[in-house]
C-alpha cells in the first residue's frame, strides 16, 4: 500500500493502538490493585490508552515522515494540523467513551480487569478506525489531501 492509499496512514494508526493496547491494561491492572470501583479502573484504563497511543502513534508518525523522501517540517506540521484535531475529536466522542462504558460494564459484570479491557478496545478501536478513515476518504475525495 502507498502513502497515497493509506498504508502509512493506516500503520501508523495501528502502531497508535498498539501502543494503547499496552497502556490501557497497564493502567486498569495498577489502578485495580489500588481500587475495586470499576469506574476509577475504566477511568485509568482511558487514560492508559492516552498515553500509550499518543507515544506510540506520534513515534510511527515522524518515523515515516522523517524516513520518507519528500520530509519537510512544514508539511509534517501541516498533516498534523489535518489530522490531530480530527483524531482528538473522534477518540473522545468514539473511541474513549466505547472504551470507558464497556469496560465498565465488563468490570461490573464479569470482574476480570485485562480481557474487559482488551475486549473493550478492540470494539472502541473498530468504530474509531472506520471513523477516522471515512474522514480520509472524505479530504481524498473532496480535498485532494493525503495524510
Amino acid at each position: 500500500m502507498s502513502e497515497a492509499n493509506g498504508g502509512s496512514f493506516t500503520k501508523e494508526i495501528f502502531f497508535g493502538e498498539a501502543g494503547a493496547l499496552i497502556g490501557a491494561p497497564t493502567f486498569a491492572y495498577l489502578a485495580s490493585k489500588f481500587s475495586e470501583v470499576s469506574e476509577v479502573v475504566s477511568g485509568f484504563a482511558v487514560i492508559g490508552a492516552i498515553l500509550g497511543a499518543s507515544i506510540f502513534w506520534l513515534s510511527m508518525r515522524i518515523y515515516h515522515k522523517v524516513n520518507g523522501a519528500d520530509f519537510s517540517s512544514r508539511k509534517f506540521l501541516t498533516d498534523l494540523a489535518y489530522f490531530t484535531p480530527v483524531a482528538i475529536l473522534l477518540t473522545l466522542i468514539i473511541y474513549y467513551p466505547a472504551l470507558f462504558f464497556l469496560s465498565n460494564n465488563f468490570l461490573v459484570y464479569k470482574n476480570e480487569v485485562i480481557s474487559s479491557v482488551l475486549v473493550s478496545q478492540l470494539v472502541a478501536f473498530l468504530l474509531f478506525l472506520f471513523a477516522i478513515n471515512i474522514y480520509r476518504l472524505i479530504l481524498i475525495r473532496f480535498f485532494g489531501k493525503t495524510l
